[in-house]
């Protein structure tokens, strides 16, 4: 088939007799049956969100949730993701191959009604041992339908480090805490005691955890019972002839988008901040784009390294398909079908395929955003219009934990902020200012809810004048955020771009760096209205002499770490963390004066460099 008659294909809708012909259903079941597919997903969804105890579950959306199809060769399937909620999409590809790998060492013959299993090795499909997956199968009259299906970000998961995060603490993945090969949550719908006391006994958070394991399995029963109801309803063979129209559905609308890009072989390479002694990180990343068909290739990106520098395939490849989703003009549904025209190269012993025993649990977050930012500065040369200047480029992390003293009965805390931060520029217009990372696509809980929850006061969250990249649309400013524990606490931060800029797009400008900073001492000045103490710099460039932030071209400049566990801070402390500004897109001079004018009444860029960057004439 030529190119011109793939496309003329892949762009024409299935008609009802096309649809009757392949999948022997009607297409109005098969559209009421694809919806009704993603609708259940929200429905799990939305009753962890109900439910659980922790924040990253009830307020933050850090989980998917979701249905696989069962393993049948005569309708191509094998336990596919067939829908997936509006939850972390990280999660969404990770939980193909996570829930896949889990249900063949446990054996699909051996599930019966009411069983859950769960599991959280990185290295069996996995990313890290934080996220816990969990599976039920689903049962019609004996017959195994497929199997609802979750990943859950564990607040604590056990081992020396709160939180999980330790990046240059834990060498090795025997050092991040609890690890589960697959076993019985629930067996024919009895709570199994041994497996529940391994959170209760082994993490900080035994309450949370004893809850939330029991929420987890209430969703996954809210998505078994709801197939039930539509098996029940269009028969067994309906629904899986639903449920093969469903993937192919996805990976029709996945080629029809592929067919906009040209074609050819294009590059990106970019920088980890450090690796475990200090050294910036290589990566790259090639993309050859030819019909509707997609490589994308990692090699050529340095070796993995110790004290979590380094995370697993399974976040490499839902990187790069997130990468190509972000970019493309046109949402697709999330499922195992947007994935088959997508191939993915990582290779082993690389940082984006790490080999026993490696630690992942840190470097699952600042890979899994890098090697999506890779693909979309990859894709960004086929085309102007898919151009994207690049965004903070982080899931950072700021962590606190230690003791609650502020009741009558002290209690340990743990607890853990994802700050959020702007977005590119691109030829649509500005970058956003503030908001998740693709990955992500996680709420940020309230200020209020965490400070009447944790023993912690946030003095500031604002944006930041002369962060964002100049461009004819501009980068989103960066944001920072100041926060001062109320007790002494044990810390983890991990904040990526504190060394290098973020890049434009098109003659777009690059966005400023990330960086820490600490006052120490200084919430009794803040609160007396008097200037903090000299900031030292945390993590970001420093003056050797005092810690003092210098200038990063300066011959004296130090880099310190922006990656870090086991760090203490003192009750009374200020910490102001800032994130990366975001990239612009084109050329600046060809910013609309009046967006320039708002601009400066809005504070995001200052008078002297409206007129030095866009030649405003603001007089």
């Amino acid at each position: 088939m030529s190119v011109r008659q793939e496309k003329e294909s892949s762009t024409s809708a299935l008609s009802a007799q096309e649809v009757e012909s392949r999948y022997g259903i009607d297409l109005t079941v098969a559209e009421v049956l694809r919806h009704a597919l993603r609708y259940i997903s929200l429905q799990m969804q939305l009753k962890i969100n109900a439910a659980a105890l922790s924040p990253l579950l009830s307020e933050m959306n850090d989980f998917g949730i979701g249905l696989l199809g069962p393993r049948d060769e005569a309708r191509d399937l094998d336990f596919d993701a067939i829908a997936m909620s509006t939850g972390a999409p990280a999660h969404f590809v990770i939980n193909q191959y996570y829930a896949r790998m889990a249900i063949e060492h446990w054996g699909a013959e051996r599930f019966e009604p009411g069983d859950v299993v769960i599991y959280n090795d990185p290295y069996r499909g996995g990313s890290h041992v934080n996220d816990v997956g969990a599976v039920m199968p689903i049962f019609h009259e004996g017959r195994l339908m497929g199997f609802a299906a979750s990943i859950t970000h564990w607040l604590d998961i056990g081992g020396p480090v709160p939180t999980g995060f330790g990046p240059g603490l834990q060498r090795d993945v025997y050092a991040e805490g609890i690890r589960l090969s697959p076993r019985l949550l629930y067996k024919r719908g009895e709570l199994v005691r041994e497996t529940v006391e391994l959170f209760t006994e082994q993490t900080r958070i035994a309450d949370i955890s004893s809850n939330d394991l029991q929420v987890v399995k209430a969703a996954l029963q809210v998505g078994a019972d709801m197939v039930g109801h539509y098996v029940d309803r269009y028969g067994p063979d309906a629904y899986l002839s639903a449920v093969e129209y469903t993937l192919d559905y996805s990976e029709r609308a996945v080629r029809r988008a592929l067919l906009e890009i040209p074609d050819g072989t294009y590059h990106a390479e970019d920088h980890l901040d450090n690796d475990s002694e200090g050294d910036p990180m290589l990566l790259r990343c090639t993309v050859r784009k030819f019909g509707s068909e997609i490589e994308i290739d990692f090699s050529g990106s340095a070796r993995e390294d110790w004290n979590g520098y380094a995370c697993q395939w399974s976040d490499t490849v839902s990187a790069a398909h997130l990468g190509l989703q972000a970019i493309l003009l046109e949402s697709v549904p999330p499922n195992a079908g947007a994935y088959r025209p997508v191939h993915v190269v990582a290779p082993a012993g690389s940082c984006f395929h790490a080999l026993p025993p490696m630690s992942t649990n840190s470097g699952h977050l600042f890979f899994l955003v890098k090697s999506t930012t890779l693909v979309k500065m990859a894709i960004s040369q086929a085309d102007p219009k898919l151009a994207v200047g690049e965004n903070y480029d982080d899931i950072c992390i700021l962590s606190f934990a230690g003791i609650d003293t502020r009741l009558k009965h002290p209690i340990p805390f743990v607890y853990i902020r994802f700050p959020l931060g702007p977005f590119g520029g691109s030829a649509l217009g500005d970058g956003c200012c503030y908001m998740p990372i693709e990955e992500g696509n996680a709420v940020e809980t309230s200020i209020e809810f965490e400070e009447e929850a944790q023993p912690l006061l946030f003095l500031e969250r604002e944006f930041v004048t002369d962060t964002a990249g100049a461009g004819m649309h501009r980068g989103g400013p960066a944001t920072r955020v100041v926060i001062a524990p109320l007790v002494d606490s044990e810390s983890t931060y991990q904040l990526e771009q504190c060394r290098f800029p973020t890049k434009g797009a098109f003659g777009g400008g690059g966005g400023s760096m990330a960086s820490i900073l600490l006052h120490k001492g200084s919430l009794a000045r803040w609160s007396g209205l008097e200037e903090l103490a000299e900031p030292e710099v945390v993590a970001g460039f420093a003056d050797p002499d005092d810690g003092a932030p210098i200038d990063p071209d300066d011959a004296r400049a130090v880099f310190r770490i922006s990656k870090l566990a086991g760090v203490h801070f003192k009750a009374g402390d200020v910490i102001a963390l800032q994130v990366a500004g975001a990239g612009g897109y084109g050329d600046p001079r060809e910013r609309d004066p009046e967006a320039v004018r708002r601009d400066v009444r809005n504070e995001i860029v200052s008078p002297a460099e409206a007129e030095r960057l866009y030649g405003a004439d603001l007089g």
